[in-house]
């Protein structure tokens, strides 16, 4: 591989931090769309008794891929048939209760917390698994008038991003739950995207192979960096930096079905070049050397697949 090949392996071997000989593969309960539709009908009645409305029975449309719940006014909600995804959002307009001021990252993380606890999202989960609190995001919004004059950034919601772990191991994809607050602890949305749920069958070890060394999977990903600069010998005038590297469960899209977690080596590089905006690749490469979940078109991986 080319120098810099080479030395992004490097980089991204180092970041992969403890990973384990051996990893399970879990089976998944097939969803079924009235299991789905049943999960979705209970948390539409959590999220109103948090929000503080009246529950009232929703207009309930269903589709091949999806049902949604509306309370006109109030809520809509979406269940995803092929993974068991939901999410309900409550009909708050944009600039409706934004905060007065940023009360800090403890404060916000606290008032999630608190939410999430309230809305019981954890105990969605089978009783072995966690959810982990990962991040704060907020949504932040500013005004300017034709002369240029700019006003101060509003505080508008705040959101925290949770992470599922099973077997030990975190299942990356889209963050597994998220919760949407606006000013006051006042909810706005949120969103499970966990593929394990308390009861439904699941979890069964269909295997349990060596996992994958941290440089085999490192020099895997560098060579797709090669091969998307068009196998160019060397790099001028750009920089790669990888951000992260991590070993764990895969969950593919909420539209898409799966029949187990099965573990990847997931990377982030960015890429920055001169007088350009930096770019962002996530790649992600098998953990063991079967590869139990087919990726995607696009995020295909050049390990064998296994049937």
């Amino acid at each position: 591989m080319p120098a810099y090949a080479d030395k992004l392996a490097e980089q991204l071997t180092s970041m992969a931090g403890d990973v384990p000989d051996t990893v399970e593969v879990v089976a998944l309960a097939q969803p079924d769309p009235g299991v789905i539709q049943e999960r979705l009908a209970k948390l539409v009645g959590t999220v109103a008794d948090v929000a503080g409305i009246e529950r009232q029975r929703p207009e309930v449309v269903t589709k091949d891929i999806r049902t949604t719940m509306r309370v006109p006014g109030r809520l809509l909600a979406t269940g995803f048939h092929a993974s068991g995804s939901m999410s309900v959002r409550l009909n708050l307009a944009p600039f409706e209760d934004v905060f007065k001021d940023d009360p800090g990252d403890e404060d916000l993380v606290a008032l999630l917390g608190h939410s999430s606890g309230r809305l019981g999202i954890a105990g969605l989960l089978p009783a072995e698994d966690d959810l982990e609190f990962e991040r704060l995001w907020r949504i932040k919004a500013a005004g300017g008038d034709r002369s240029g004059k700019v006003s101060g950034a509003v505080l508008c919601r705040a959101i925290g991003a949770f992470r599922h772990v099973t077997r030990g191991l975190p299942v990356y994809g889209r963050a597994s739950a998220t919760v949407e607050l606006a000013a006051a602890g006042r909810l706005a949305s949120v969103s499970v995207s966990a593929r394990r749920f308390v009861d439904d069958g699941g979890g069964r070890t269909v295997a349990t192979p060596e996992s994958r060394r941290p440089a085999a999977a490192a020099k895997e990903v560098a060579g797709r960096i090669v091969k998307a600069f068009g196998d160019l010998e060397e790099l001028k005038d750009v920089r790669l930096v990888p951000e992260w590297f991590r070993f764990g469960y895969l969950a593919l899209g909420r539209r898409r079905s799966q029949a187990v977690l099965a573990p990847f080596y997931v990377a982030s590089i960015s890429v920055d070049r001169p007088e350009a905006e930096a770019s962002a690749h996530v790649i992600a490469v098998p953990g063991t050397e079967d590869q139990f979940v087919r990726l995607p078109a696009g995020q295909r991986s050049s390990a064998p697949s296994r049937g």
